[in-house]
C-alpha cells in the first residue's frame, strides 16, 4: 500500500480512537487557532504553534484535520496530534457546542468518505 494511504488511515483510525496521555503529552501545542475550511469541506487549522518536531515558524496551517475535541484539548491531523490551547478564534463563541458538534459530524462523515475513497482507488490500482 502507498505511504500516504498509511499515514492517511493511521490518522483516521487515531482520531476515532483519542490520544493516549504519551501521544498527547509529546504533542505541539496550538492556540490562538481558529478552523479553515479548503474547498468544500476539508478542514484545516491555523495558529500559534509550540514544540512542532519540523516548524520553526510561531503559526502554522496544518494539515487536514481529521479529528477534533475542543474540551478534550487535542485535534488529529493528517501528519500528527495537536493539543488544544484554550484560545480557540471564534467567529461566534456562544455557538461553540453546536459548532464542535457540527465540526465532529463533518469530520466523521469526511473519515468515511475518504475510506472508501482508498479502497475504490485500491481496486483500481489491482486492475
Amino acid at each position: 500500500m502507498d505511504e500516504n494511504f498509511d499515514e492517511v488511515l493511521k490518522a483516521i483510525a487515531d482520531a476515532e480512537r483519542g490520544p493516549t496521555d504519551e501521544e498527547l503529552t509529546n504533542a505541539p501545542i496550538i492556540n490562538h487557532y481558529r478552523l479553515e475550511t479548503i474547498g468544500q469541506s476539508v478542514q484545516q487549522i491555523y495558529g500559534k504553534v509550540q514544540g512542532h518536531p519540523t516548524i520553526d515558524d510561531p503559526y502554522v496551517t496544518t494539515t487536514p484535520l481529521f479529528g477534533f475535541d475542543p474540551d478534550a484539548g487535542w485535534a488529529r491531523t493528517r501528519s500528527r496530534w495537536y493539543r488544544l490551547g484554550p484560545d480557540w478564534l471564534l467567529p461566534n463563541p456562544k455557538e461553540r457546542d453546536e459548532m464542535i458538534v457540527a465540526i465532529q459530524s463533518l469530520l466523521k462523515a469526511t473519515r468515511k468518505w475518504v475510506m472508501t475513497e482508498m479502497k475504490v482507488a485500491q481496486k483500481k490500482d489491482r486492475s
